[in-house]
């Protein structure tokens, strides 16, 4: 029979406890003024500063800064400010269901209710500097809880707040973008995946790749991989502070991106992936001690074809800066010039109409259909050089032609003196023979 001494020990103890909430549910000894003046005015909106939270030996602050809320400890690090306010709101509108003395007879002791020590402190510090303390006990059945605003009041209230701070840790309140703030107006943007480093500048109102070969970038293609960059963010916090982050794959890291500016200085360490058959892989902010899970698409944002920023067209210039064209193959020179609107040869006469124009567009509009970095030069490819002019005769830019023969046909491509072939389309019809601009063969 000794399971059923234990059950009726087991049901006696579940009756002494709800009697006990029943009780304190129940006792009114005090005015309903009272019990509503028992939980202080909570600072909120623009009059609240700081908040700090503790819970067991952790500890975490949060403050109001220009720029929105931080985490200043244990770390810094950015917060999302409508998930953190939460915490005054749902403070706030707790309701007193009763104020005792911590010296009432029937009252538990302060151990036995989880306020010595709290099991969470929690501190709202105002504008103004006065800070309100709230220290959260035990819960307790039917959704309610203990609680102190002051070492004179013991309080039961509704436990909104007891759930709020065990179902949400603090870190799933931080802002968990790599690069937050993060726009076009930084200066450099540096990748370096196993090694192999990309490195893109800005030049006055363009882009530069500096390495691993000095060429020119494209603008639209950077702003977009910007904007990427800045939304990049975790998944998760899988912990903070990791004893050791080459578990992971992050000193050295797989992969690192790095953005420098004027107001944004800040580095992202991508590692291993995290497991199994996900693409996910852990990374870190470089200065935040939090580990971080990046999801597969976001992988796909940090370390995609990185040949996509360098510019595909043949020359940087704008057609309309061309007023004239030079042009050296194995067919001979040919030196066009634009006049009123025409485009005549130095001494075959006038070209036939587009012709000209066809062919400056090619090399300064047309974007090739992929790219290719060389340490080499194929000279043995090159079958014309073009210089472009300016209304002066002068030279902007020189572009070199190559060409191969493919299982396809033809295959054209372009060489701005940065070994970068762009491979053009293949149903590019690229212009060299005079007979081809409607000019005789012979000047």
């Amino acid at each position: 029979m000794r399971w059923q001494t234990a059950l009726l020990i087991w049901l006696a103890a579940v009756a002494a406890m709800l009697g006990g909430w029943q009780m304190w549910a129940g006792v009114r000894g005090e005015t309903a003024a009272a019990v509503a003046a028992a939980l202080p005015e909570l600072p909120r909106g623009d009059r609240l500063a700081a908040i700090t939270i503790e819970k067991g030996t952790d500890a975490w602050r949060f403050e109001r800064e220009a720029d929105g809320w931080w985490q200043t400890a244990p770390f810094r690090h950015p917060m999302h400010a409508e998930l953190l306010r939460s915490i005054p709101d749902v403070a706030s509108s707790l309701t007193v269901l009763d104020s005792v003395s911590p010296d009432d007879p029937l009252l538990p002791s302060r151990p036995a209710l989880g306020l010595d020590p709290p099991l969470a402190r929690v501190a709202f510090e105002a504008t103004d500097g006065t800070v309100h303390v709230l220290h959260l006990g035990r819960r307790g059945m039917a959704g309610r809880g203990w609680a102190e605003a002051a070492s004179d009041r013991v309080l039961i209230v509704d436990a909104d707040l007891h759930e709020l701070l065990d179902r949400e840790p603090p870190e799933v309140w931080r802002d968990l973008r790599v690069f937050p703030g993060l726009s076009v107006d930084v200066d450099r943007v540096v990748r370096d995946v196993s090694g192999e480093q990309l490195v893109v500048e800005r030049d006055g109102r363009f882009w530069r790749i500096t390495s691993p070969l000095p060429t020119r970038a494209d603008a639209e293609a950077v702003i977009h991989h910007i904007g990427d960059l800045a939304a990049v963010r975790g998944e998760a916090v899988l912990f903070d502070e990791p004893p050791d982050i080459a578990a992971f794959g992050l000193a050295p890291p797989v992969a690192a991106i790095e953005i420098e500016g004027a107001n944004m200085n800040a580095r992202l360490l991508v590692g291993d992936r995290v497991g199994g058959a996900s693409q996910a892989r852990y990374g870190m902010v470089e200065g935040v001690p939090s580990l971080l899970r990046i999801g597969p698409a976001d992988v796909g944002r940090l370390l995609g074809d990185p040949t996509l920023l360098v510019d595909h067209t043949g020359t940087g210039i704008s057609p309309a800066d061309v007023s004239g064209v030079h042009i050296r193959s194995d067919a001979g020179d040919l030196r066009f010039t634009r006049t009123l609107g025409r485009w005549m040869e130095a001494s075959r006469g006038e070209a036939s109409p587009g012709s000209v124009e066809q062919f400056v567009d090619t090399l300064c509009r047309t974007r090739a259909a992929q790219v290719a970095l060389h340490d080499r030069y194929p000279d043995e490819l090159e079958v014309a050089i073009v210089t472009l002019l300016d209304r002066h005769g002068g030279p902007l830019d020189t572009v070199r032609i190559l060409q191969s023969e493919t299982p396809e046909g033809l295959q054209w491509a372009m060489e701005n003196g940065d070994r970068v072939l762009r491979i053009l389309p293949a149903d590019t019809q690229l212009f060299l023979q005079p007979v081809e601009f409607g000019l005789s063969g012979t000047p």
